[in-house]
């Protein structure tokens, strides 16, 4: 018999090897399954029982047989409600009914047979076993009573994965797992960042390969379920080295039913805080329906859903600085300084850069003219409407109406052409347009607004073939398209006609240009110097699993192939971009009126006027193969073992528009080039950049004991190892204007020659390479980061409903992708950081100056693989079941996680969402000084999530009855320590990049940060930190303050909601829903200012949000 069952596993790993080489996992399961065993009275095993398995809402019949063990396997269940029938000769035959099948679960059915005539029958209504006695898998179902029953902020159903342990969400902002409206998306599990979860959508791919986001979001109608795998998961999961939450969508049933629904907010029902003012107008409805039924009963079933929303939402600016009625027509004689008293306005630098002669004042404080331009410019300016405090300076104030319209619609047909083969056809559109007056991104008055458009759709087809009661085959097919257009530029006011010489970069952003003032606090005007950033990505998916049930091995092997293109136009300063200082004229607006700007810069092509094609076409292929054996050695012992392997290829570019930078190389496929860039095609450099990793393989390895026999108790221990994929998330390597030259360049001029024509004095675009340049590259040597997962699991089930775990969860990530410093300036023997700011160029090591005496290259940011981080977690949940009109989750999470960096993003702190965090290093020479604490690093977590049919007056009779009776009461819980920042000194802001790659100092550590007021006025202890004197500190030399050392407030919010459900006629009910998110209104604070140069450093300015109420009516039939 051994022989016998070694030479079948043999057989089946040959067929599987066959089918993953013909069929090329990033598409996984999302059915269920069904095991147990069949016993007679004595405790006997039954070989040979017939197990027939009916899905309640389609019919769908799955049967097997017991092997001589008395053992059964069904599986690939869709799921749903099942009904199990036992029938063995001899014996009565046995029903079961109630039972519910959870995305992939393995559900625990033991049978106890009774002696008797098969036309005898024993019916039983229960569920299955709480426990699933084979899983080493950590995570758990999010069903649909939840998804449709607990408050959510927006409809957001990926809020609910913050409900297991383990996971955190990636900024205090998104702290509450009710989440504010499309917030929740993102969130680190396990210690893994958030750009390396994976989300799906019934097993088909559903990230964005640009963000690693959802891409499509159904309402919560739409969902039956979602599982969010958090550590351990078998070998047909893979793709990203972090989570995966497979999501599954509803199916029409034989029975029609259907809901519509309306939700509503407005400021008029919410509270105020630091941070909110409810005077502020804002409207969000959210409206649609769902509708699903028999097209043919028992074959062939449809549903298809609709929802809406729409915002309205109050933008307001108070205080702003504007020019004067006086200084729009250059006349200074009332503009006052810090001081109180008039500013005289002085000619600083009659002929500048050279300044020989000294300040000439202007008489009466006037211009004798005004640029022409600068004329036409200045009528996009709003006229003064308010004064400052001190009747001094001239402001403006003003609201503008932020517009947000989102719209989606999915349908899936289900076709079951027999019991062998089922067929299932689903398509979902998206789409969404923003419309933002008073963009972050762009001017600080009205006129420059931008905008933002997405338009997701996927279809899905997946074919289900039953080849025996032991052998099935899933193949899938997927195509995900997805259009999202950011910092769309809308005001379309022509360069020429406001008198501008030189040529926009891109024709369809055209518009005004970016202009900042320097000093003055004068408002920026202009079209933002990002975007437009224009994306679409075409995935393709095709994906095959065969399952085979042989003796005690279930197994389980399959292949997926994915191939990605993204075509996108990333905009730079393509209008130019100015900057007005108080040089040469004393004010910065009056340089402005002058024509006399500081710096310009634009972004642009390959061409002599830098209007070359800004496109970029990227494609990559991805490639997996698994194999998966569940192994029951025997009733109470189970061993999983997996080995998956994953081919990722890097993004190429259609026309090889990368560099790569090798110091010294000369490139033979431009031999132009300055040494040092190299392209695709020179020696060693693929068209990726990197070669394709062919030894990703990744094994899974677990252990489950059911100690007593009876499903219990569970003891579970397992490791894996999980690949990401070549990263091209936020500002990646490959969305963000890689520097590649000549192809695409961001050229600056330090005074141009005149505001109408900074190009005066000598075009930048005309040479193909730039004086002295500034890189942003990939390490030649980059490999694909990775995690390693292990876990020990103990649970223990109570009656029929309850189950409490208690794990141990441990993740740590290496090679994970980081930008550092690769030109850093390096310090000379006595020099001071103040005497290094003179000489930052021609200290770096790949200076290489050129004819002209300049460095060929400043600045070189190198993406490399050398981070790492760390988990370790007691996590534990105690959950019951729905029964009884009551169901909840209780989640604890006691961590630590580490890291040398949290994120990867090239843009740097700006971007960032907690204060004080960066991407790059302090020290670039010291990398190892960057360990610390993860920014998701939330030391205690606490959620619970309840819902609760009230047991009162079900059956109403009288009118208090009708009132007080069928009511249901539903909440999330939360409670978390605070997240960790980093205290910065911005003051020394402007060189810091030049000379290490770090945006800001890190001050001297003299003291506990922590132990402090916890204030408002001082939340952490600001005596604990000395600042650098950058005039007698020896360059080198720096704070030595480590990340993330101080604790961010902590986090605590109750979101309940109730609804009543009130009967209308047979299948028909209308419900009632309030719903309050922060219910008693606890002030969440945000983050103190981490700037030790701010006045009002230590200092709490902002907090999250107060409380939110939305009503909602939902008709049910």
């Amino acid at each position: 018999m051994r022989r016998a069952t070694a030479r079948g596993v043999g057989e089946v790993l040959l067929c599987g090897v066959m089918i993953a080489s013909a069929l090329p996992a990033f598409a996984q399961g999302v059915t269920a399954s069904i095991r147990g065993e069949v016993f007679d009275p004595s405790g006997a095993a039954v070989p040979g029982a017939q197990v027939t398995a009916t899905q309640m809402e389609t019919g769908l019949i799955r049967a097997t047989t017991t092997n001589r063990r008395g053992g059964y396997v069904l599986v690939s269940l869709p799921i749903g409600h099942y009904r199990l029938e036992v029938s063995a000769k001899g014996f009565r035959t046995f029903i079961q009914e109630g039972i519910t099948l959870s995305v992939n679960e393995a559900a625990s059915v033991p049978i106890h047979l009774q002696i008797g005539s098969s036309t005898q029958a024993v019916e039983v209504v229960g569920n299955a076993r709480l426990i699933d006695t084979t899983s080493t898998t950590l995570g758990k179902t999010v069903g649909e009573r939840e998804i449709l029953d607990l408050p959510l902020n927006g409809r957001n159903f990926s809020q609910l994965g913050l409900l297991q342990p383990g996971v955190v969400p990636v900024t205090p902002g998104l702290a509450e797992a009710g989440g504010s409206l499309r917030e929740g998306e993102g969130y680190a599990v396990n210690g893994q960042r958030p750009e390396s979860n994976n989300f799906l959508i019934d097993g088909a791919p559903n990230i964005n390969a640009v963000d690693g986001g959802f891409v499509l979001e159904p309402p919560p109608d739409a969902i039956a379920q979602f599982k969010v795998l958090t550590s351990t998961a078998n070998a047909e999961y893979g793709g990203e080295a972090g989570s995966t939450t497979n999501i599954v969508t509803r199916s029409g049933s034989n029975h029609v039913h259907g809901t519509l629904w309306e939700f509503l907010r407005n400021n008029k029902l919410d509270a105020s805080n630091m941070s909110y003012n409810s005077a502020d107008e804002y409207r969000q409805n959210q409206f649609g329906g769902v509708l699903g039924g028999p097209i043919r009963k028992n074959k062939m079933f449809f549903f298809g859903y609709y929802e809406g929303l729409r915002i309205r939402q109050a933008e307001t600016i108070n205080g702003i600085r504007v020019p004067s009625m006086l200084e729009r027509q250059g006349n200074f004689s009332e503009t006052y300084g810090s001081d109180g008293k008039v500013d005289p306005l002085l000619n600083l630098c009659p002929n500048p850069p050279q300044c020989t002669q000294p300040p000439q004042p202007f008489p009466n404080d006037t211009l004798p003219f005004i640029d022409p331009t600068a004329a036409k410019v200045l009528q996009l300016y709003p006229v003064p409407n308010a004064k400052d405090k001190y009747g001094v300076l001239d402001l403006y104030n003003a609201t503008q109406i932020l517009r947000n319209n989102e719209d989606q619609f999915g349908l899936r047909l289900d076709q079951y052409f027999n019991q062998q083969n089922v067929l299932m056809l689903r398509y979902m559109y998206g789409h969404s347009s923003l419309f933002d007056p008073l963009s972050t991104n762009g001017a600080g008055v009205p006129g420059f607004p931008v905008g933002e458009e997405h338009r997701p759709q996927d279809v899905v087809a997946q074919l289900t073939h039953t080849f025996s009661p032991a052998l099935l085959g899933i193949t899938r097919l997927s195509f995900l398209r997805y259009k999202f257009f950011f910092d769309e530029h809308l005001n379309h006011t022509s360069p020429a006609s406001l008198g501008f010489q030189y040529q926009p970069t891109l024709a369809e952003a055209a518009g005004p240009p970016f202009i900042q003032f320097g000093g003055g606090g004068y408002a920026s005007i202009g079209d933002p110097i990002t975007g437009p950033r224009d994306t679409i990505q075409n995935s393709y998916a095709l994906s095959e699993s065969l399952t085979w049930i042989h003796g005690r091995h279930e197994l389980k092997f399959g292949g997926d192939f994915r191939r990605d293109q993204i075509n996108s136009v990333f905009g730079i300063a393509s209008n130019g971009f100015f900057v007005f200082i108080p040089f040469p004229i004393s004010n910065a607006f009056a340089s402005f009126l002058v024509g006399q700007p500081l710096l310009f810069l634009q972004g642009g092509g390959n061409s002599p006027t830098g209007q070359g094609d800004l496109s970029r076409g990227l494609r990559s292929s991805n490639f997996a193969f698994y194999g998966q054996d569940t192994y029951k050695v025997s009733p109470r012992l189970t061993f999983n073992l997996g080995l998956r392997y994953d081919l990722t290829g890097p993004y190429s570019e259609i026309r090889n528009r990368m560099a790569l930078f090798e110091p010294g190389v000369q490139s033979k496929v431009m031999p132009d080039a300055p040494p040092g860039l190299l392209y695709p095609g020179d020696a060693g450099v693929p068209a990726g950049l990197i070669p394709t990793e062919k030894d990703a393989f990744a094994p899974r390895i677990g252990l489950a004991w059911d100690p007593t026999g009876s499903a219990k108790w569970l003891i579970t221990t397992a490791y894996g190892i999980f690949y990401d994929p070549c990263y091209n998330g936020p500002g990646g390597p490959l969305q963000a204007p890689v520097s590649a030259p000549p192809y695409i360049r961001t050229p600056q001029l330090l005074f141009p020659g005149s505001l109408s024509n900074p190009f005066a004095n000598g075009n930048p675009f005309a040479a193909p390479f730039g004086s002295t340049m500034t890189l942003l590259t990939l390490d030649p040597h980059l490999r694909l980061p990775y995690a390693q997962d292990w876990n020990f699991n103990i649970q223990r089930s109570f009656g029929t409903d309850w189950l409490f775990e208690i794990d141990y969860v441990g993740t740590k990530g290496t090679k994970l992708p980081r930008l550092i410093e690769d030109n850093p300036s390096i310090p000379r023997p006595g020099q001071t950081w103040a005497d290094q700011q003179n000489n930052i160029d021609h200290q770096r090591p790949y200076c290489m100056p050129n004819a002209s005496g300049n460095c060929t290259y400043s600045s070189i940011g190198l993406i490399s693989g050398g981070a790492n981080s760390s988990y370790n977690a007691l996590e534990a949940s105690l959950r019951k079941r729905f029964g009884h009109g009551l169901s909840m989750l209780a989640s604890y999470t006691f961590s630590k996680a580490l890291d040398d960096v949290s994120s990867f993003n090239i843009a740097g702190s700006s971007s960032q969402d907690v204060a004080g965090d960066n991407d790059l290093a302090q020290n670039p020479f010291d990398l190892n000084a960057e360990w610390g604490r993860s920014l998701f690093d939330a030391r205690h977590r606490f959620v619970l999530s309840y819902e609760w049919a009230l047991p009162f007056w079900k059956q109403p009779r009288e009118w208090y009855e009708y009132i007080l009776g069928n009511w249901q009461v539903n909440g999330i819980t939360t409670y978390m320590t605070g997240t960790p920042f980093t205290v910065v000194d911005e003051s020394f802001n402007y060189d810091a990049p030049e000379i290490t790659g770090f945006s800001a100092f890190r001050p001297n550590l003299v003291g506990n940060p922590n132990n402090g007021p916890k204030t408002v006025a001082e939340w952490f202890n600001t005596s604990a930190f000395r600042r650098i004197n950058l005039s007698t500190t020896p360059a080198g030399v720096y704070g030595t303050e480590g990340r993330n050392v101080v604790q961010g407030p902590g986090f605590a919010d109750w979101d309940f909601s109730a609804f009543k459900d009130i009967p209308l006629a047979e299948s028909k009910t209308l419900q009632f829903r309030a719903e309050f998110f922060n219910l008693f209104n606890r002030v969440n604070l945000g983050l103190p200012n981490s700037d030790i140069s701010s006045p009002t450093f230590g200092q709490v300015q902002q907090a999250l949000q107060p409380r939110l109420i939305q009503f909602a009516l939902k008709l049910l039939f």
